[in-house]
Formats: structure tokens, sequence, C-alpha cells
């Protein structure tokens, strides 16, 4: 469980490997109907990625940004997995 008390855990993998495990405060993600944000306790989520950019949120202020190819999102119990078919 999440050691903050507004980060959640979050995996992002592809085909090929782990690109990221760890904990975050928030998500953007390139959703098929527009961007969309998830933060802690949010309700549980499935949505179809487009690609485009991701940016994490990370606890102590620090961000990272990446590019994916379609995928899935998908948040419950403040754990989330992002699947990708290619990060860069």
């Amino acid at each position: 469980m999440a050691g903050s008390d507004k980060a959640f855990a979050i995996e992002i993998v592809t085909p090929q490997k782990q690109f990221f495990a760890g904990e975050v405060t928030s998500v953007l993600a390139p959703g098929q109907d527009g961007l969309f944000q998830v933060l802690k306790n949010h309700a549980p989520l499935v949505a179809a990625l487009k690609g485009g950019k991701v940016k994490l949120e990370l606890p102590g202020s620090g961000e990272k940004t990446f590019t994916i190819a379609d995928g899935f999102f998908e948040i419950s119990d403040n754990k989330a997995i992002l699947l990708a078919e290619d990060i860069s």
C-alpha cells in the first residue's frame, strides 16, 4: 500500500518489459475520449488509451513524462496498471 498520504501504486508495462513500478500522486493519460487524470482513491476504472503523452507526478514534487502507443489503464483499490504497446 502507498506510504504517502496522497500516493498510490502503479505499474507500467509493455509486452517487452516493465517500464516503471512505484508510487505516484497523479497520472495524466490520453484516453480514447480525451485526457484524464487519476488521483488517490479514484473509483475503479478501466480505460482504453490512445497514443500520446503520459505524465506521472511523483511524491516529493518530481515528475516523469513519456509517450505511449495504444494501451489500457486500470485502477482499483489505489493500485493502477498501465499496459502499453510501446513506450518511448
